[in-house]
């Protein structure tokens, strides 16, 4: 399995369909890695290193690149979904960030995300259905005072604050959080007495 890749810039082609890097290794060997249409590289650099996923089908051998290990690793997310491929699952991160799936998916916006070309509402669906208990779980890992803290900052907002004001109330919510594990109502309530 090849999962990273750097080397010399042979080519570059970016068409919007088709998008790819042809690499030059320093052992002379050179590859062609498939990137989204929304991968940006600087024309000017000559070398670049990838996260890459190797991807084996029955009449090609396919390597994928991406700039960070997570945008990889949730490109082969996508491909556990039954009924998408590799070329589906880059026209779907070519349409929308990867950020930005993972919110279509916890909203189970079907529509939103049939607008990727060769998915369809049925596609859109079943990806729903099939990722939104990974990202669910995934978004849990994270931290509950960061999940807290993202609710403070939601709220204060709404309340008006901003900037500096802003700023300051989220530190203090902060500051209560590391002392004291509270809901996030309470947290809410202390930080507006203060």
């Amino acid at each position: 399995m090849i999962s990273y890749i750097s080397g010399k810039i042979l080519k570059y082609r970016s068409t919007g369909k088709v998008n790819y890097i042809d690499i030059l290794l320093s052992s002379g060997i050179g590859y062609r890695v498939f990137v989204t249409s929304q991968f940006s590289i600087n024309t000017k650099q000559s070398e670049i290193a990838l996260y890459t996923s190797f991807q084996v089908k029955e009449d090609s051998n396919s390597l994928y690149g991406f700039n960070t290990e997570e945008e990889r690793d949730f490109f082969e997310e996508l491909l556990n979904v039954s009924g998408i491929g590799p070329k589906l699952a880059l026209s779907i991160l070519s349409t929308y960030s990867m950020n930005r799936v993972k919110e279509i998916v916890l909203k189970g916006d079907a529509k939103l995300l049939s607008e990727c070309p060769g998915l369809g509402i049925k596609g859109a669906q079943k990806v729903i259905l099939e990722l939104r208990g990974r990202i669910d779980f995934e978004q849990e890992k994270e931290s509950g005072v960061d999940i807290k803290i993202k609710e403070l900052k939601e709220v204060l907002r709404t309340l008006g604050f901003k900037g500096e004001e802003l700023k300051d109330a989220v530190d203090r919510g902060k500051s209560l959080l590391k002392k004291d594990d509270m809901d996030i109502e309470i947290l809410i309530k202390k930080v507006l007495q203060n």
